[in-house]
């Protein structure tokens, strides 16, 4: 097995989460928006509070990926291989991410600016940021890589941790349908993930590496803690939480996000052990 890359895993975990907060962001002006509702100050304080959270995740997750290369201060080097590099663009990406995030950062702090579209503007970027970083590993030579699988979870990530951390930080703000939103998507990501983590298996089973990796996950206690502690206990607080819409319950939500948490990042260094292992069976 490999190891768990802690630079990786807390780049790729914090920085989707940041691009899942501005995508809910989105979803919440946009239909504030069809709906003509104005916004008050408290719901003003959640925005600005939530962009603000969404930039502090996404400048620590770009300064952890730092510390994965050898030489930090060379990084930009990396942007010179734009043509054939998904690193490179993953790079220039996010970079892009961040200017897009200043500038609505910039915005919110207008009382009542209009924020559809540049939150609209971030959260795409961000999720070609995504989507890239993903791509990075679909590498032929890695069975358990060379799939649809990286992406999918990567986006998933994004979802779960963005829709969960919303929830937590406008829950004096949204109005009741507006949470049950927030709290809908969560849980949808959260069973999305463990269904197609059921798929995942199924499709590794195809070849013996990939037969290889998945007996090694599931033979690793991590894997069920990551189960137990990222997909059943969030999703018995989140339906906990939605059958209480009337007074929603704070604690199950933030209990719900730190259990999310956890579980992402646990998986996340799964991903990367469990990879690792199988780049070096596959050259073998």
């Amino acid at each position: 097995m490999g190891h768990w890359e802690w630079p990786l895993v807390l780049f790729t975990v914090l920085g989707q989460t940041s691009v899942g907060i501005i995508f809910c962001l989105w979803l919440l002006e946009r239909k504030r928006g069809k709906q003509a509702v104005q916004a008050g100050p408290e719901y003003q304080k959640f925005m600005q509070s939530s962009v603000l959270v969404s930039g502090v995740l996404l400048a620590v997750a770009m300064i952890a990926s730092l510390f994965h290369l050898g030489h930090p201060l060379a990084a930009y080097r990396a942007l010179t291989h734009l043509g054939t590099s998904w690193l490179s663009r993953e790079i220039l990406l996010f970079v892009f991410t961040f200017g897009a995030w200043a500038y609505l950062a910039l915005l919110s702090k207008r009382p009542g600016g209009k924020l559809t579209g540049v939150l609209a503007l971030t959260s795409a970027l961000g999720f070609l940021g995504i989507i890239s970083s993903a791509l990075i590993y679909t590498l032929p030579r890695v069975p358990a890589w060379n799939n649809l699988g990286p992406v999918i979870f990567f986006l998933m990530t994004g979802m779960i941790l963005g829709a969960l951390v919303t929830a937590v930080l406008s829950r004096k703000a949204l109005a009741g349908g507006e949470m049950k939103q927030m709290l809908g998507i969560a849980l949808g990501s959260v069973m999305g993930s463990a269904i197609l983590y059921l798929l995942y298996f199924s499709g590794l089973e195809v070849t013996p590496e990939g037969a290889a990796t998945a007996q090694a996950l599931l033979s690793s206690p991590v894997f069920w803690l990551r189960a137990a502690v990222g997909w059943i206990l969030p999703i018995l607080l989140i339906l906990n939480t939605i059958s209480k819409q009337d007074n929603p319950q704070s604690q199950l939500i933030v209990l719900a996000l730190t259990c999310g948490v956890v579980g992402e990042l646990l998986g996340r260094g799964l991903f990367y052990v469990s990879a690792v292992g199988m780049q070096i069976t596959a050259l073998m």
